[in-house]
């Protein structure tokens, strides 16, 4: 069987897709690494895409590593993907949703999944108007925010003022979060098809609010709860991926859905445990490419 990770050039590639590759060659006789901006889309006697003159349909399976700063390019592929009926694990529909902050909270609450109060809007004024409504501290994000940058916490008005106005003289639409107060950590699931493949609870450095490992989290072993269950199982639905991380937030208010990653990070959870994350992704990918 021949597996083709559609993603970043090898030059670049982080952690998680060289584990990814590690255990791909274990299980499947080719394994290729595709960078999604060197792939041509070709209308011509009908689609193609294509990669080193090779056709991307000759691949039993296409696993994506699509991160938000090639969402713009990598959606146009998807979607010639989606075309040519190659088996992965979502439609381009889901990178839109995904790669979106306020897309994904919308997605999930029109599903009946608990989300943080939210507020979209490309008004500068209108900003202003919902943020001094709001209780503090408050969150202020970039739609396209990952790994927990272009995410920030605002202590003050005048703080939030000033990210306000410096947002949208970048052009940048403001998303406006209610901040969701507990001990500086969330919960992490980790989908495969109908499985939770890895489970874990990230803590926040000492002094920060955010529990990301990028931002200096730490991560540890956590099984979900029963309802943890659901929702994780609720929210990979709605975004419709078979393979995704679903960060909550508990709260007095019970949990909260924050983020739904596509192309989620294992280094923390692997490093932090003995559990092979990757290997265990690669065997859903296996047992799809059979079907």
């Amino acid at each position: 069987m021949k597996l083709c990770i559609l993603g970043p050039s090898e030059d670049v590639i982080g952690y998680t897709t060289k584990r990814l590759l590690e255990e791909a060659k274990k299980e499947f006789k080719n394994v290729e690494l595709v960078p999604i901006a060197d792939v041509k889309l070709s209308i011509k006697n009908g689609l193609d895409a294509v990669f080193n003159r090779k056709s991307l349909k000759q691949f039993d399976y296409i696993l994506p590593r699509i991160d938000s700063k090639r969402a713009v390019v990598g959606y146009p592929v998807m979607r010639f993907l989606d075309l040519l009926d190659v088996k992965k694990p979502y439609l381009a529909e889901t990178i839109l949703l995904a790669h979106n902050k306020f897309l994904t909270l919308e997605q999930l609450a029109s599903k009946g999944i608990p989300v943080p109060e939210t507020y979209l809007t490309g008004s500068k004024k209108s900003a202003k108007e919902i943020m001094k409504k709001m209780k503090l501290p408050l969150m202020i994000k970039l739609l396209s925010s990952f790994g927990g940058h272009g995410v920030m916490v605002m202590e003050s008005r005048e703080a939030a003022e000033t990210t306000i106005d410096t947002m949208k003289g970048l052009e940048q639409e403001v998303l406006l979060e209610s901040f969701v107060k507990n001990p500086g950590e969330d919960i992490r699931g980790i989908v495969a098809g109908n499985e939770i493949i890895a489970s874990y609870k990230r803590v926040a450095a000492e002094g920060e609010k955010r529990a990301n490992i990028h931002s200096g989290g730490r991560a540890s072993v956590f099984k979900l709860s029963e309802d943890m269950e659901e929702i994780v199982f609720k929210s990979a639905e709605a975004v419709k991926s078979k393979i995704c991380a679903i960060d909550m937030l508990e709260s007095k208010d019970g949990l909260k859905v924050i983020e739904v990653n596509i192309n989620p990070g294992i280094e923390g959870i692997e490093k932090a445990t003995d559990i092979n994350v990757a290997q265990r992704i690669i065997n859903f990918v296996k047992n799809e490419a059979k079907r």
